[in-house]
Order: C-alpha cells, then structure tokens, then sequence
C-alpha cells in the first residue's frame, strides 16, 4: 500500500481551490450576481442555475469513461488538469463580465458562459476527482489525502467568501451587500469590481493547478488484460450498492447546501441589520456577510489541518462519523432560524457549530468513493475509477441545482424586484427560510441515507488485501 509524501498530498489538494474558487463563487454569488448586478430576473436566473447544471451532469459520465480510456505518459486523469487549465481559468472571468446587450443577448450570453463553463468544469474537476483514487489503495491514506484536499477545498472558501465582497468594493467601489439603489454609476461599478475580481482568482486557479499536475503521480491502475464495454462498466455501476448510497448522500447533500449558499446574499442584504462588524463597540467597517463567511472557513480549517479526520474515522468509523457529522449540521442550520436580525453572536455560534460538523464529512465522502471503485473491482474484475467519480458528480450537479434554484423559484413566485430599496416581508422570509429550515430538512434526508451504507472499513482492508493479491499474481 503506497504511503504519501506531505509534498503530494498537498500538491494535489492544491487543485481543490482551483475548483472552489469557480464552484463556490458560483454557489454564493451566482444567483445574486445574475439578478441584482448583471440584471436578468429571478425567474430567468433561476431557470439558468438550473438547467444548465443539471444537463451537463449527465456530461460527467462521458468524461469519466474518456478518462478511464486515455493512455498518455502523464496517466489517465492528469493531462486533462494540464489541457485545461488555461481555458478553465478565462471562462471563470468571462463568466462574471456583463456586456453591453440587451435582455435577450445578455441573456443568451449568460446561458452560452455558464454551460461552457459548466462543461470545462466536468473535464477538468471530473478527472482531478478520479486522481485521488489512484495516488494510493491505502483507504486511511486515502483518507488523509481528501482531509487535507478539504482543508484546501474550505481555503479556497475563504478566498471567496471572505474576499470577494472586499476586492469588488476595491476594484469597483461599492460593497455588495451593502449598497441601495441601482443607479448605472453603481451597476458599472459592481460589474466592474467582479470582473477583475474573478480576473485574479482565476490566475490563481491556474496556478494551483499547474502545481497540481506538477506534483503527483497516478500509481493504481486497471489490469493490462482488463477488458470492459461500456455497458459491463454501467452495469456494474448500477449494481455496486455502496456507490448507490453514496450516490444519495452526495446528491442531498449538495441540495441543502445549494439552498444554503444561494440565499447567503440575500439573506444578509435583506433580513440581517447589522452591516458591518462591531469589535468593543468600534465599527470595523468590514462587512458582516464577509466577516460570517471567513469566521466559518477558518474554524474548518483549523479543525481539517490536524489529523482529526483520519483519527475519528479510524476509531469510530467512517460512516459513524457522517451520521455524527451531518446530525450537527442539521441542528445548527436549523438554528440560524430563532437568530433575529439583530443576534449577529447567535449567528456566528450556529456557523461555528455548522463549519465544524461540516469539516470531517466532505474528506470521509470522497475517500468513501475510493473504496466504493476498489469494491467494483474486487467484486468484478473490472476497474473503471472514473467512471465511479464522475457519476456521481451528475447526482452532485443535480443537487446544487435544484438546491441554487430553489430560492430564486421561490423569490420570482413573490416577484421579487431588485431594484426596490426596502423588499416586502415575503422577499424577506424567503430569504430566512431558504437559509435554515429548508436546508435543514434536507440535511436530515441526508443523515437518514447515510444509514444504508453497509461497507465497513475491516471489510475494505480484506478488499484491499485481496487485490493486491491478485494484482502479484497476474
């Protein structure tokens, strides 16, 4: 079993802020960004959180079966992180750029970036997926590996999250969260302060990436007399029920946090009246959405830099440990809905709660992904690693979907209308419920699939052991 160097794994983990920065950013400013800044409606915007994301994850798929079939002196999923990182990188800023159209070529321009965007997405994230689980078989190594991806995943949240809002007013001097009206002086300079805003994130995703494939190197691979057909490799995907469970978890999952992220905006510029934080009664004049955000990263953060992940999955289990994990989360999204627009220390108690139950749950999963592909193999035969990583992105991008949908469906059914300085209480309701009790009830469905999951951690250490040695005696 092939232990890793600390240089790997976080050479690979690096990749993950690549992808947060894109996936994030679209998560918590996507939605409000469409309808209060580059000016579609919420039904519009809407329609394009969701359509989009949830064809191309049926792309996903596609790319994992590509992957599993391309040979190349670099391996399989690498040189799609080297092809694409470049493109990948552009479009995140085209993303975020307005143009100069009216309604329907903005709007036409806005369905054209995202998918593309969505579609690059899938070809690069979707074999950086696959390369955690051919690095190493050692399921506790695998384990360590996605702790401190994660650990990278909630660094790269708190460069957008706690950095977005600042550098937008930086760059184009107007707060987000923070400013009324809809004068064009004020849209011109919020459009511009994303665009160059996303302009250095995105060099920073071609940065990480670029380490990324520089720094590691795929060492599990399919037997030399695998032979397979796509449909022996979909049917085994169908059959393999630890993947199916973990189909469910990832794809509830992904709803609650959809609706959580996506309301984030409109939930602190409508319903919370504190705007800037207050330390011993000083204004610090930094923006308490921001200043909410960071406070949650950097507790998972702390908590994802110790071996902690690792350990706990190791006594208790990693499907203990999800269970444990997403019951606290549901707790504590549950109880963002007694703070009152004023109770700004009640709030940041339930994010801290939120962000540390939260930490250990997204490593556990993906490595839970591994074992699900070396299952397949050992009960089959056949090894098709990225095909069980980008199907169940397809559930993923379902879910964030539906979940990113879901709010701004509901602000349109109230029609809601950006430009008004002081929204009505329903706008505002929206807004608190599709931060707590909503996502919370999803949180629960996703405690109770986690509790079909039947594959142990001795039993993965027989599987393992086992195809090792079939591998020794080929």
């Amino acid at each position: 079993m092939a232990k890793l160097s600390f240089k790997e794994k976080l050479g690979f983990s690096l990749g993950e802020i690549g992808g947060t920065i894109s996936w994030q950013g679209m998560m918590f400013y996507m939605g409000f960004f469409y309808t209060d800044i580059f000016g579609l409606s919420a039904q519009v915007a809407g329609l394009l959180l969701f359509f989009p994301r949830f064809f191309d994850g049926f792309v996903d798929p596609i790319v994992g079966v590509i992957a599993d079939r391309t040979q190349t002196r670099w391996g399989k999923f690498r040189p799609f992180i080297l092809w694409l990182c470049i493109p990948y990188s552009l479009m995140l800023v085209l993303l975020y750029t307005t143009p100069h159209f009216g309604i329907e070529g903005k709007t036409f321009y806005a369905f054209a970036t995202y998918m593309i965007m969505m579609i690059l997405y899938s070809f690069m994230m979707t074999p950086y997926n696959a390369l955690g689980g051919v690095i190493t078989n050692d399921h506790l190594e695998r384990t360590s590996l996605q702790s401190i991806r994660f650990m990278m995943a909630f660094v790269g949240g708190l460069i957008v999250r706690g950095l977005t809002n600042p550098l937008v007013k930086a760059f184009g001097g107007y707060d987000p969260s923070n400013t009324k009206g809809t004068t064009p002086e004020i849209l011109q300079g919020l459009q511009s302060g994303f665009f160059w805003t996303m302009a250095l994130f995105g060099a920073l995703s071609l940065i990480c990436f670029i380490i990324t494939f520089a720094t590691t190197k795929e060492r599990i691979t399919a037997s030399s007399h695998q032979k397979s057909t796509l449909k022996q490799d979909f049917t085994d995907l169908i059959k393999n029920k630890p993947w199916l469970v973990l189909f469910a978890i990832s794809t509830l999952n992904l709803i609650y946090v959809g609706l959580w992220s996506t309301s984030f905006a409109y939930y602190f510029k409508y319903y919370i009246s504190t705007k800037s934080l207050v330390l011993f009664g000083h204004d610090t004049g930094y923006d308490i959405m921001s200043t909410f955000n960071v406070f949650g990263s950097i507790i998972i953060v702390l908590i994802l830099v110790s071996p902690l992940t690792k350990m706990l999955a190791k006594k208790f289990g990693k499907k203990n440990v999800l269970i444990m994990g997403f019951s606290i989360v549901t707790f504590s999204i549950a109880g963002i809905y007694m703070c009152g627009p004023e109770d700004i220390g009640l709030l940041l108690f339930f994010q801290f709660l939120q962000s540390a139950a939260a930490a250990p749950t997204m490593p556990l999963i993906w490595s839970m992904y591994s074992d699900a592909a070396d299952y397949s193999e050992w009960k089959n035969n056949r090894r098709a690693t990225g095909l069980v990583f980008s199907a169940v992105v397809l559930g993923q991008k379902t879910g964030i979907a539906l979940g990113a949908a879901i709010p701004l469906w509901l602000l349109s059914f109230v029609n809601y209308d950006s430009k008004l300085d002081v929204q009505p209480a329903e706008v505002v309701s929206i807004a608190k419920n599709s931060m707590s009790l909503l996502p919370a009830f999803i949180a629960l469905l996703t405690i109770i699939a986690c509790t079909f999951y039947k594959l142990t951690d001795k039993e993965m250490d027989k599987i393992q052991a086992e195809l090792t040695e079939r591998k020794k005696a080929v």
